[in-house]
């Protein structure tokens, strides 16, 4: 099992926070909101090649509070070569994600 952790915090635009290399699946994935006050978070899962849009759109606007971590524990999410995970935040520098994937 990996690990990915972002080197900064997701922004207001499309930020990748973790793209596949070969073929894998995403088992859980932690977004930690490192700030005051309550943030908005979307989160996209991007073919190769594509970009956010509604239509790849998984969560849209979840509130995550404060010093708090909002979790998607899935059965498993599979990528293709070169597809993402994308985020936007309603403000830059305070949330955080951790991706969790195995290698098919």
């Amino acid at each position: 099992m990996a690990i990915n952790q972002t080197g900064s915090a997701i922004g207001t635009s499309a930020t990748t926070v973790y793209t596949s290399s070969g073929t894998t699946a995403i088992t859980c994935m932690f977004f930690m909101n490192d700030n005051a006050s309550a943030r908005t978070l979307s989160v996209h899962v991007v073919k190769n090649g594509g970009s956010l849009a509604n239509t790849n759109q998984i969560v849209k606007n979840i509130t995550v509070d404060p010093a708090d971590t909002y979790v998607i524990n899935l059965e498993k999410l599979v990528l293709d070569n070169g597809d993402m995970i994308q985020c936007t935040a309603s403000v830059d520098s305070s949330i955080f994600a951790t991706i969790s994937s195995v290698t098919i």
